[in-house]
């Protein structure tokens, strides 16, 4: 199968993801050429930008990945911190009635972010939400017993996000196909 063929019924994959769930693919990294960046783009159409792996830190480890309707998912793993330390979920909207708004990070300048620290001790356990034009991204930090709270920053500086724009752009121009939502035509149904 040529590589354009294969890209093109990936995409077409995309297109029907309302009827999928539970899609397991390659890490989420932060280059427009990413098709699992493609197919979370499509599981939340009004979200802005995407969420991305920019670079692991050592002891990281890409664990997996989930992308529905309404819901992109991927996992990252820690030797220090634990199985499924951090859960990156992509939503529309959130509620982050029970969080404090602390300042952004650089990389998440215009969004309005918000912490809400669950336990400490014996393990840590919290939520940073990152909201911004038609999307939430929420960090879930579910680490082991014993695990310092501060790999929630290695974790933090590993994770990126990718304008929805740039990758419209890159689908159009590298596979001449349309990727419909928030910077594009509307995705019908």
């Amino acid at each position: 199968m040529s590589r354009l063929r294969a890209v093109s019924a990936l995409l077409g994959f995309a297109a029907v993801l309302p009827a999928c769930a539970n899609t397991t693919v390659a890490t989420v990294g932060c280059r427009p050429d990413q098709y699992a960046l493609v197919l979370s783009a499509q599981a939340v159409p009004s979200a802005t930008m995407i969420p991305c792996i920019a670079e692991l830190p050592a002891g990281w480890a890409f664990s997996g990945s989930e992308f529905g309707d309404g819901t992109s998912r991927f996992w990252l793993d820690s030797d220090r911190a634990g199985y499924r330390a951090v859960e990156v979920d992509l939503t529309a909207t959130c509620d982050t009635s029970r969080a404090v708004e602390i300042a952004p990070a650089p990389d998440e300048a215009g969004a309005h972010v918000y912490s809400e620290p669950l336990t400490l001790r014996p393990a840590l356990a919290a939520n940073r939400y990152i909201v911004y034009p038609g999307g939430c991204v929420t960090y879930r930090y579910r680490f082991e017993a014993g695990a310092s709270s501060t790999l929630s920053l290695e974790a933090e500086e590993a994770l990126g996000f990718l304008p929805r724009a740039d990758l419209v752009r890159d689908v159009r121009e590298r596979l001449g196909q349309t990727l419909c939502g928030a910077e594009a035509p509307p995705c019908d149904g």
